[in-house]
């Protein structure tokens, strides 16, 4: 049987939301340094497999971020240069 979810206050509620907006805020700054270290690393000639070996990406995604990432910055200047 589930426990029930305990009932906060309005000012409890908001102390929780904000731990989870720094968390959150943290972790996408995180996410998008790693992103660009893997795109970097497969640009320089790491292969996949040692990329998802030292990452929590598979080949595939290690594979797709570096794409991304590169398309990324591709617009990025392309757009500068205008």
């Amino acid at each position: 049987m589930a426990a029930n979810t305990p009932t906060l206050n309005e000012a409890e509620k908001a102390r929780w939301l904000r731990k989870l907006d720094r968390a959150t805020a943290a972790h996408e700054k995180t996410r998008q340094q790693l992103d660009e270290l893997i795109a970097d690393a497969r640009a320089a000639g790491i292969t996949l497999t040692l990329i998802a070996e030292h990452t929590p990406y598979s080949r595939e995604w290690a594979r797709r971020i570096a794409a991304r990432v590169h398309t990324d910055r591709g617009e990025t200047e392309a757009t500068a240069d205008e």
